[in-house]
């Protein structure tokens, strides 16, 4: 069969990529660690060298020193025996770090026969820096016939005997390293060349053979199927394949005809499926004329909703003008009565720009162009400042307002006005729906990394449907209305506003007939987070202070 053969062609093909990929991964690993080992050779090479230099520049120091007697040269002696000693340190360093990484025999023996030799220069080295002192010592004791003697001793036998053999054997092991790894290194190369080009071109010549194999047994086969297709994207779904073959070609015909057999099928059904089609764009056309109304209707709503706004504006607007018209009709009138027209026309000012202020303030919060005066401030102390004004708002109903709030200042990051205008807020509301007599609880507590405020009072609570609406624009509760006909609806929305730029939250839980409670959440500020100076900005709304009651 077909598959059989493809499979077989496919597998021999394999095999030979995996041949030449393992190839290509040996060689590269073993010219990966030729390389390494000649580039460390090149590297001790010049390590040596590089000790070398800096001994005989020691060396020669010393004898300066002895023999001219430069006093001027003993820094430069102590400054080349330091950097002797880091040659020496960098040879021992890199044989270690060698002898650690090295994988094999080989490199561990050659590891540790540098270290042998490192360690035998260090103590030719020592030995000689002691004797060259020894020399030094009888020259300053006056005895220059004994020093010269020991002088001549060090050079014989300390260098030209021991450290000259030393190194010159570190050395030329370090070059016969570098040279045997170059040779295995390009007689690798080669290997792994022939081996590449040989298993290249035996995959060369089996792919030949069995592409021209492959392609005598299908070219017949894909001829029929070529003219099978073209007949039926021609249109003629009648057409059949002759091909009576059992393998995967006469398999391909069989299911190419039936599948003619079902187009000719479909195409009876897309008929059908086509008037069906029809009659639904029918249904979603009326779908849409429906949405339509109900576009239609929310425009209406916000048609309504801006006459609302415009009725709100006109009415203290409309009796300011009449208050004023009765006022400058009247002839003399006493000055009582003037200013009681002018406190009601001052009333119901103060109103309208409440109202006017309320709606600009959501409409920058919506916006994202409030500013605020942002510094660090104990909230504490603001809201007990607060509390104050909400007793005063409370006497006139015999309210009791008690206060529980932290022993410890807690610190948050905000616009002190803003956030006195929340407990206001919160404070007028619980002050308005509360009956006389009654009590309002204000706490303050520092919850984790949080200050959590509550105000809490004995009220006629809100409705829990009721409950997810108060802080829409304009709305109040059904019992709200019924209380009090005085609000506008933009308190709490408001206050809203105020708390999410502060990056905090505000909630309410209410049982009608029973109080409710409101909670603020605030980020709390750390000891480590105690610099005042957070910055300021300039409030667009500074004319709009502790106004917005509910």
């Amino acid at each position: 069969m077909l598959r059989v053969r493809l499979a077989l062609v496919v597998a021999i093909s394999l095999c030979f990529v995996f041949v030449l990929g393992l190839t290509l991964y040996w060689g590269s690993h073993k010219i990966a660690l030729y390389s390494s080992r000649s580039q460390a050779a090149y590297e001790a090479f010049d390590r040596y060298q590089q000790l070398y230099r800096e001994a005989y520049r020691y060396f020669k120091q010393r004898m300066d020193l002895l023999l001219v007697d430069q006093q001027g040269t003993v820094a430069d002696v102590e400054m080349s025996r330091q950097r002797l000693h880091d040659a020496i340190e960098r040879l021992r360093k890199a044989a270690a770090t060698g002898l650690d990484s090295a994988n094999d025999i080989e490199a561990w023996q050659n590891r540790q026969s540098e270290l042998d030799s490192i360690a035998r220069l260090s103590a030719s080295l020592e030995a000689g820096m002691h004797r060259f002192d020894e020399v030094d010592r009888l020259r300053h004791e006056g005895r220059r016939e004994a020093a010269l003697l020991l002088l001549s001793e060090v050079l014989e036998e300390d260098i030209d005997r021991t450290f000259d053999p030393l190194i010159d054997s570190a050395i030329s092991r370090e070059r016969e390293r570098a040279l045997v790894a170059r040779e295995r290194l390009m007689g690798l190369v080669g290997l792994s060349r022939w081996i590449s080009v040989s298993t290249a071109l035996i995959s060369v010549v089996f792919s030949l053979a069995a592409g021209a194999m492959l392609f005598r047994s299908i070219r017949r086969p894909i001829e029929a199927l070529m003219r099978g297709t073209d007949e039926i994207a021609a249109g003629n779904l009648l057409y059949r394949i002759a091909i009576d073959s059992r393998d995967e070609f006469g398999y391909l015909a069989k299911h190419f005809n039936q599948m003619a057999q079902e187009l000719e099928i479909q195409r009876r059904k897309l008929g059908e499926a086509h008037a069906a089609l029809e009659h639904k764009v029918a249904e979603r056309t009326l779908e849409l004329n429906r949405l339509n109304g109900e576009l239609q209707r929310l425009d209406h709503a916000r048609r309504q909703f801006f006459a609302d706004i415009s009725h709100e504006l006109r009415t203290p607007i409309t009796v300011i003008r009449g208050e004023a018209e009765v006022t400058l009709r009247g002839r003399n009138k006493e000055a009582e009565e003037y200013k009681e027209s002018l406190q009601r026309i001052l009333d119901l000012s103060l109103q309208l720009g409440k109202l006017v202020n309320d709606l600009l303030f959501l409409a920058r919060a919506e916006t994202a162009h409030l500013q605020f005066e942002w510094e660090m401030l104990d909230f504490v102390e603001l809201v007990v400042n607060a509390a104050e004004d909400i007793r005063v708002l409370a006497q006139d109903k015999s309210i009791e307002v008690t206060l529980n709030v932290a022993d410890t200042p807690v610190w948050v990051r905000g616009d002190k006005q803003r956030l006195r205008q929340v407990v206001f807020i919160l404070g007028d509301n619980a002050v308005r729906y509360s009956d006389a007599g009654s009590r309002i609880r204000i706490d303050l507590e520092a919850d984790g990394a949080e200050a959590v405020l509550r105000v809490n009072d004995r009220g006629i609570g809100i409705p829990a449907h009721d409950l997810e609406l108060i802080f829409d624009r304009y709305y109040r509760s059904t019992n709200a209305r019924r209380s009090s006909d005085d609000g506008t609806g933009l308190g709490l929305p408001v206050a809203k506003a105020i708390v999410t730029a502060h990056g905090g939250r505000i909630s309410a839980h209410s049982s009608e007939g029973h109080g409710t409670t409101f909670a603020v959440t605030l980020p709390q500020l750390t000891l480590n987070e105690s610099d005042t100076d957070v910055g300021a900005d300039v409030d667009v709304c500074q004319d709009y202070a502790r106004e917005s009651a509910a």
